[in-house]
């Protein structure tokens, strides 16, 4: 009786922090002497690892003065690894097209920096930035990616994304794309 008294009062509780943390830009500001604007858009997840493939990737938007950039935290099962300057990434979407990026900036990241929240906070990964053209997110604004394909220097990793984080995904993209 006790515990079930503790989630029916704690439920509540939980839902309102999540709230708080979707929907809404961390930055919205004019920055520096050079009066940059800044909108980027909170940590969200990606896709999550399971015991076969141990991957975890959370997203983030970004756009300083209109162009938009994609910064990518991913882990791979505490093992190093190096994207290089131009590396791909490849979004499968729902209705069969492709979006490709590039990259324009990959930061190894030590124990800790990589990870978002306690998971995967003892593991080892990369933080990855990727300039987005107006056709790449209108195509990702039109459909749900389906599949996340990152390319490192020598392999590459493929997951599957779900249906709630693509929706999260195109949220995210239209909440730092729209935004006045």
């Amino acid at each position: 009786m006790r515990k079930l008294l503790f989630l029916l009062i704690m439920l509540p509780c939980f839902s309102k922090a999540q709230e708080r943390y979707t929907g809404r830009l961390d930055v919205n500001e004019i920055e520096g002497p050079a009066h940059t604007a800044v909108k980027r858009s909170s940590w969200q997840v990606l896709e999550r690892g399971d015991l076969r493939k141990n991957v975890n990737t959370f997203f983030r938007f970004s756009s300083i003065n209109g162009t938009c950039y994609l910064d990518l935290k991913v882990i791979h099962g505490g093992d190093f690894f190096i994207v290089p300057r131009n590396g791909e990434l490849k979004f499968r979407l729902e209705n069969g097209n492709s979006v490709t990026l590039y990259s324009t900036k990959y930061t190894a990241t030590t124990i800790g920096d990589g990870a978002r929240a306690w998971g995967g906070s003892g593991a080892e990964g990369a933080t990855l930035s990727y300039t987005l053209t107006t056709d790449d997110i209108k195509q990702l604004l039109h459909d749900y990616v389906d599949r996340i394909r990152i390319y490192t220097g020598e392999w590459y990793v493929e997951k599957r994304i779900t249906e709630y984080h693509s929706e999260v995904f195109m949220d995210e993209l239209a909440l730092v794309y729209y935004s006045k």
